[in-house]
């Protein structure tokens, strides 16, 4: 059944008005409209819509954050990494250009042990490499 919705997922592209979905090899890609204001609300408009697209099934997640964003308030960013925000990812990465809150926000999640990893990073590749390594984990298991 799982692999039957991952077909299903193979070909999915949809566009919300705060974010477009690919699932492209493996990973479900959201990619944040650029200066869009990326406030609480349109964090779980993002959110709820992925649940909705993967009923279900756990997927690695990446999310991408345009340089161009007019503003990321704090409590959007704490959803993304909450346990709502978690539900329903195998695995998320943040790809965000500003390498000190890149830097900061992984030393912090470094204290912490979450049931769903979550990690920021500054380049879109170094992302997907980890997600892949996060799937590949999955599937020995």
């Amino acid at each position: 059944m799982i692999q039957a919705r991952q077909q299903e997922l193979e070909d999915f592209r949809s566009e919300t008005p705060q974010a477009y979905f690919r699932y492209l090899d493996g990973i479900l890609v959201v990619e944040i409209k650029s200066e869009m204001i990326i406030d609480l609300a349109n964090a779980r408009r993002i959110e709820r819509f992925r649940k909705e697209m993967t009923s279900g099934t756990d997927v690695p997640v990446l999310l991408l954050i345009p340089t161009s964003y007019l503003l990321l308030d704090k409590n959007a960013f704490q959803y993304f990494g909450s346990e709502d925000g978690m539900q329903g990812c195998l695995a998320k990465a943040i790809v965000m250009k500003a390498p000190l809150r890149v830097l900061l926000r992984n030393f912090s999640l470094s204290f912490y042990r979450q049931a769903v990893p979550l990690r920021m990073f500054i380049s879109k590749s170094e992302a997907k490499m980890w997600l892949f390594d996060r799937l590949i984990e999955t599937v020995k298991e």
